[in-house]
C-alpha cells in the first residue's frame, strides 16, 4: 500500500461515539497496534468501494428517522428500529451465522462463538423496545461482531497457515498485500515479516536511530490522517478504557461492544448496609437528563423543571443480609386490605381459576402443587413481574383496569432494564409491584414517616427512572398490546393475552434467575460475558432461540413446553433438560435419558414430569416460594 495511516499509539482514551463506535481506536474504523492474541483485527474488511456490495449496510448509520416510537407505554422515548433495515441487518446475521456453523464442525477458532452470540444477541435487541441511543450502539454492535466474526473465519481459512509458515522473511514467497482489510502497526521485526509474506498490510514503527545509512527508503511520505470517522460525543462518550495501545485495549473495545447508554442505574437499598439513603429528588433529576439525553428528536434540549422529591431513609438490622426486596420489614403503619389479604392469604402452589387466565398446562399446575414446602430453603427471589392473581385480585372493576394498564405502560421498559445482561436489575418484593400499579401519579405526595409510605416512595423512585413525564396519569393516551388498544375488562380475549404473557415472561426469567443462582458466571470480564451470552443463548433455544428470552410477538398457536402434542414438546424439553443436568442434585432418569420424538407418548410425560418437578422443587429451595409457571395461549 502506498500510503501510511497515521498509527494511534501510546497511552489512548477508548470512548462511545455518536455512531456507536469508537473513533480512530476502534479496530473496525482504522489500523491498529498488532497483538497476537486478536491477530484476526488486521484482517478487519474495509469499507467497500463498490456501493452495491451486499456488505454496505455493514457501515450504515441510523437516523432518527429509522427509529419507530413505541405508543401506549409509560416511557415515550423508547422505539424500535424499523423493520426494513431491521430485515437487512438479519440477512446479512443469518448468513454469517451459517458460515460459522460451517466452520465449528470442523473446528472452533478462538473468540468466533463469543462473536456469534454477540451478534445475534444484538440484532435480537433490535425488535425490542429501547432509546435511540441504544438502538445506536446495537447497531454498531451487529456491525462490530459481523466483522470481527469474517475477520475471524478469513484468518482461519486463509492467511493461518501462511502467518505461522515461517519466521523469516522470503521476498519470493510474500503475497500481494490484500488491499481490502484494515492491517495494522507493529514494532515487532518478526511479526511484520510474518504478516508481509502472508499479504496483510502491515507498517513496521521503528525508532529514527535505526535508519542507518545502509537502510535503502523507497520513498518518504506523509501519514493519512482520519476524515470519515465520527469523534463527536454528544449525548454518547462514555469510557470503555484508557491506558495503553495493545492486548488489554483489544480486549476493552470487544466487551465494550455489551456498553448500554440508558439503562438506568435504579436505586435498591443494599441488604449489606445498616441504613441505605437515597435523594429521590436528585434521582429523578439524574435520570431525567438521561432520558432527554436518550431522544432522537431531544437530545440536545435541556429542562428547567426539577422533580420534587424528599430524602428517604431505610434501616435494617444488621443480621438481614435478604436480597433488598425483602429486607426486614419493621413495623408496619398501615393495616392490609381485604383485598391484600386474601391475595397473601391463597395458597400459591395451587393455581386459582379466574376467567381472565390464560388455560393452565396440566402437568405444570399438578407438580406445582406437590412442590416438598418442608425442604430447607437457601434463599429468596423477589419477583420479575406482578403475580397474575394480583392483577385481577381487586373487586373493583376500576382497580382491575388500573392495575393492568398500569403494567402494560411500564412492562416494556421494564423488560428493557431486567432481560440485559450487562445491567441486573435485581426482582422486587409483590408489595411494591402493588404500590405502583395502584398508583394515579408517579409523584403523588407520600408519607415516608410511616414504613408503607417509605416503601410506596421507593417503588417510585424505581419506576420513575423509567419514566419520562413528571406526571404518569391513566387517560394520557390509550395503552398498546402488541399494537392494539386495550380500554376495557370485557376485551376478554386480550386480557387473557396479557396475562399469558406475564405467565411466560414470569417463567422464563425465574428460570434465568434461577440458573445464575446455581450457576454464577466467572469473576473475569470476558469469561463472564462470554458464559451470559452462552446461558442466554442455551436458555432462549427453550422458547425458540435468537439469544433473548423476550417476546417479540404473540403466537399463532400453543407451540414448545405449551404443545398439546407430547412428541412436539420434545424439542423444547430437551433444551429444558440440558439446562437442568447441569445443576447438583439432577435426577439419575434426566441425566441417563434424552427428549427424542422417537419415545412414546407415555414415556415424554414421564420424563418430563420429573424435568419440571425437579425444576419447581428447586425454585422453592433457592425462592422460598412459589414459581411462575407457563400456560397454553388462549386460543
Amino acid at each position: 500500500m502506498t500510503i501510511v495511516p497515521e498509527p494511534v499509539l501510546d497511552r489512548i482514551q477508548v470512548l462511545v461515539r455518536e455512531d456507536g463506535r469508537f473513533g480512530v481506536e476502534d479496530p473496525i474504523n482504522w489500523p491498529q497496534y498488532f497483538s497476537i492474541a486478536y491477530c484476526h483485527y488486521p484482517l478487519i474488511s474495509r469499507r467497500p468501494s463498490n456501493p452495491n456490495d451486499d456488505r454496505q449496510p455493514l457501515w450504515w448509520r441510523p437516523t432518527p428517522h429509522d427509529f419507530v416510537p413505541l405508543h401506549g407505554s409509560a416511557v415515550s422515548n423508547l422505539g424500535t428500529l424499523s423493520p426494513e433495515r431491521r430485515g437487512i441487518l438479519r440477512s446479512l446475521v443469518n448468513k454469517m451465522t451459517t458460515r460459522i456453523s460451517i466452520v465449528q464442525r470442523n473446528t472452533s477458532p478462538r473468540h468466533i462463538n463469543f462473536c456469534d452470540l454477540s451478534m445475534r444477541a444484538s440484532m435480537s435487541c433490535l425488535s425490542f423496545p429501547s432509546t435511540y441511543r441504544d438502538l445506536v450502539v446495537q447497531v454498531a454492535n451487529v456491525q462490530r461482531y459481523w466483522l470481527e466474526a469474517e475477520a475471524l473465519l478469513k484468518y482461519e481459512d486463509v492467511y493461518k497457515a501462511k502467518f505461522l509458515s515461517t519466521n523469516e522473511y522470503n521476498d519470493a514467497h510474500s503475497a500481494e498485500p490484500n488491499t481490502s482489510v484494515m492491517g495494522c502497526y507493529t514494532s515487532d521485526p518478526v511479526a511484520a515479516f510474518k504478516l508481509f509474506n502472508a499479504g496483510i498490510p502491515v507498517w513496521l514503527i521503528r525508532s529514527p536511530e535505526l535508519f542507518t545509512r545502509e537502510v535503502a527508503v523507497g520513498a518518504v511520505v506523509m501519514t493519512k490522517k482520519p476524515h470519515d470517522i465520527e469523534i463527536r460525543m454528544s449525548g454518547f462518550g462514555q469510557r470503555v478504557y484508557s491506558g495503553h495501545v495493545g492486548e488489554r485495549h483489544h480486549a476493552a473495545v470487544s466487551m465494550g461492544g455489551h456498553t448500554y447508554m440508558d439503562i438506568p442505574r435504579i436505586f435498591i437499598a443494599n441488604p449489606e448496609s445498616t441504613t441505605t439513603s437515597t435523594s429521590l429528588q436528585e434521582g429523578s433529576s439524574s435520570s431525567q437528563q438521561t432520558r432527554q439525553a436518550g431522544h432522537p428528536r431531544s437530545a440536545s434540549s435541556t429542562s428547567s423543571q426539577s422533580r420534587q422529591g424528599s430524602k428517604v431513609t431505610t434501616k435494617s438490622s444488621t443480621r438481614d443480609h435478604r436480597p433488598a426486596p425483602y429486607r426486614s420489614q419493621g413495623k408496619r403503619h398501615s393495616q392490609a386490605t381485604p383485598a391484600q389479604l386474601a391475595v397473601s392469604r391463597r395458597d400459591k402452589f395451587v393455581e386459582e381459576h379466574h376467567p381472565l387466565f390464560p388455560p393452565r398446562i396440566p402437568v405444570w399446575t399438578e407438580c406445582l402443587a406437590q412442590v416438598n414446602r418442608q425442604e430447607k430453603v437457601l434463599g429468596q427471589i423477589g419477583y420479575f413481574v406482578p403475580e397474575p392473581a394480583l392483577l385481577v385480585g381487586p373487586s373493583d372493576e376500576s382497580r382491575q383496569l388500573r392495575y393492568i394498564t398500569n403494567w402494560l405502560r411500564a412492562k416494556d421498559p421494564w423488560f428493557h432494564l431486567v432481560t440485559h445482561s450487562v445491567f441486573k436489575q435485581e426482582p422486587i418484593h409483590q408489595q411494591w409491584w402493588r404500590n405502583y400499579l395502584n398508583h394515579l401519579y408517579l409523584n403523588e405526595p407520600v408519607n415516608v414517616s410511616t414504613h408503607s409510605g417509605q416503601e410506596k416512595a421507593e417503588v417510585f423512585a424505581l419506576f420513575r427512572a423509567l419514566s419520562p413525564e413528571d406526571n404518569v396519569e391513566l387517560s394520557r393516551g390509550d395503552v398498546q398490546f402488541y399494537g392494539q388498544p386495550f380500554t376495557s375488562l370485557q376485551q376478554v380475549r386480550m386480557c387473557q393475552e396479557i396475562l399469558w404473557e406475564v405467565y411466560e415472561m414470569g417463567f422464563r426469567l425465574e428460570l434465568l434467575e434461577l440458573d445464575r443462582r446455581i450457576r454464577p458466571s466467572p469473576s473475569t470480564l470476558y469469561a463472564r460475558q462470554g458464559f451470559e451470552y452462552e446461558r442466554l443463548d442455551r436458555i432462549s433455544s427453550i422458547f425458540g432461540g435468537g439469544g433473548n428470552i423476550r417476546l417479540e410477538a404473540l403466537p399463532a398457536t400453543n407451540c414448545g413446553l405449551a404443545s398439546e402434542n407430547p412428541v412436539d414438546r420434545v424439542p423444547a424439553l430437551e433444551c429444558f433438560r440440558q439446562i437442568l443436568v447441569q445443576w447438583p442434585g439432577v435426577p439419575s432418569p434426566l441425566v441417563q435419558g434424552r427428549f427424542t420424538r422417537q419415545m412414546s407418548h407415555q414415556s415424554i410425560e414421564a420424563l418430563e414430569r420429573v424435568a419440571i418437578q425437579f425444576y419447581l422443587q428447586q425454585f422453592f429451595v433457592h425462592s422460598s416460594r412459589a414459581a411462575i409457571v407457563p400456560h397454553r395461549y388462549p386460543m
